[in-house]
């Protein structure tokens, strides 16, 4: 395969490629004098490195939220609180990503009210870590850190929205594959070490200071990430006309978007297909850590363990999939890996033990990393350019509307038949909805082939 030459620098040196996860052995070697003289030479170099840097401090604070569960059973929270946890965060999202669509259409600078979203997120983990400070009589702690988490996840709803636009502006559309690669390995390098490191720390720190503490540490390396961010230069968005007139009204406004989304047939495609994988796995969301700590006795050493397994398998998961992405395209990857994503709850149903739970993760952790990569660009370039934070708020939408029904549905069953039938069923059913990829293609050019 051919190579483009790298453009050199005023000083006729070569600028270090940092999207690139893959470098040569002499590459390697030479490192520690590269770092001296860094050199990024566009701005979508400085924008690939502070994506890749922030990352490595915003997974510290994601590997810390790994326990939020944990810390709500360890509260006190009930079944049916963990339930909340991962439906209701769905139902703000429900009511709030259209109008954060199109709140972001209408601004061609976007980057202020994306990041200032983000951090009134991560601000709510230092009242987080405040919770075991409430009487113990006033209320079940363990439900209030539910409530509160699942309030702040009404500010990270609009982050998200915001952000997937985002980086479609910030990143070339050929090098996406290759920087969200590099992002996730980054990130699931760090959340693996901080899971496991955390976990040993909550074993022998007295509660509730050890989780507070934990909670403290990933908010302050969370302002670290946002300092990147900040750094970022972003271009100015097309701005979406604001509607006059009649299409002012709530319900004009709602004709016009089915029937401007419903001419994209990609778009449209994709979101049934992924609506249709997405609800087993929905189902199955909040049961693995009831299943984990209530039926199988796991501790909290044994959860941060769980997490670096599969944390450590994704970083192998995600440089193999960007590998066959490029080699083999984002549409073949996607129907080919797609119903693989059922194993693993298939697996966990099936063999009730931990130590088993632990190779079956890795198993998951190289297979569903070529999931997100080809799911995520394909999805991007099924929405029209000038109007990609309304779709994506449309998208967000629906997902979340499934993922809100979805896990009520899971901890209800759960509580009739035991969780393990809960998931053999719905790892079945997350493979046979992974052949919607196959059956019913989503036709976008592949940026990757």
């Amino acid at each position: 395969m051919n190579r483009r030459r790298t453009p050199t620098s005023q000083q006729g040196r070569q600028p270090i490629r940092l999207a690139t996860p893959f470098p040569s052995w002499q590459t390697v070697r030479q490192w520690p004098a590269h770092f001296r003289r860094i050199i990024l030479a566009t701005t979508a170099d400085k924008n690939a490195w502070y994506l890749i840097v922030e990352m490595f401090w915003s997974a510290v604070l994601g590997g810390v939220a790994t326990f939020n569960a944990t810390f709500a059973l360890r509260l006190g929270a009930q079944n049916s609180h963990i339930g909340l946890l991962s439906s209701l965060p769905a139902l703000l999202a429900v009511a709030i990503s259209i109008p954060a669509g199109r709140f972001i259409s209408h601004r061609s600078r976007r980057k202020g009210w994306v990041l200032w979203s983000l951090f009134v997120h991560r601000l709510g983990y230092v009242i987080v870590a405040a919770v075991p400070w409430l009487p113990e009589g006033l209320a079940n702690r363990g439900g209030v850190l539910v409530y509160l988490l699942v309030t702040m996840s009404a500010s990270a709803t609009f982050f998200g929205v915001g952000w997937n636009s985002l980086l479609a502006d910030v990143v070339p559309e050929r090098r996406r594959a290759t920087v969200f690669a590099t992002r996730n390995i980054v990130a699931v390098c760090i959340t693996s070490v901080v899971t496991l490191l955390s976990g040993l720390w909550l074993e022998r720190i007295l509660f509730p200071a050890n989780y507070q503490v934990l909670y403290g540490l990933g908010f302050l390396a969370s302002l670290v990430s946002l300092y990147f961010l900040t750094r970022m230069q972003v271009p100015d968005s097309p701005v979406v006309a604001v509607d006059s007139g009649t299409g002012r009204g709530l319900h004009e406004r709602w004709r016009r978007l089915r029937s401007s989304i419903g001419a994209e047939r990609a778009f449209m495609r994709i979101t049934v297909n992924t609506l249709l994988f997405g609800l087993p796995a929905w189902t199955v969301g909040p049961l693995y850590i009831l299943y984990y700590v209530r039926d199988l006795g796991a501790s909290d050493s044994w959860i941060g363990l769980q997490a670096t397994v599969a944390n450590v398998a994704a970083i192998a998961g995600y440089a193999l999939g960007q590998r066959l992405i490029s080699r083999w395209g984002e549409a073949r990857m996607l129907k080919w890996t797609a119903p693989g994503a059922g194993l693993y709850p298939l697996l966990a149903g099936l063999f009730g033990s931990l130590t088993p739970l632990l190779v079956f993760l890795g198993i998951d952790g190289l297979i569903v990393p070529s999931i997100n990569l080809s799911h995520f660009s394909t999805l991007l370039r099924s929405c029209p350019d000038d109007r990609r934070p309304l779709f994506i708020g449309f998208y967000t939408t629906v997902m979340n509307a499934g993922a809100f029904l979805a896990p009520l549905l899971g901890v209800a069953l759960a509580e009739r038949i035991g969780p393990m039938p809960v998931l053999i069923v719905c790892g079945i059913l997350r493979i046979l909805m992974g052949l919607t990829f196959t059956l019913w293609p989503v036709e976008v050019p592949d940026a990757a082939s």
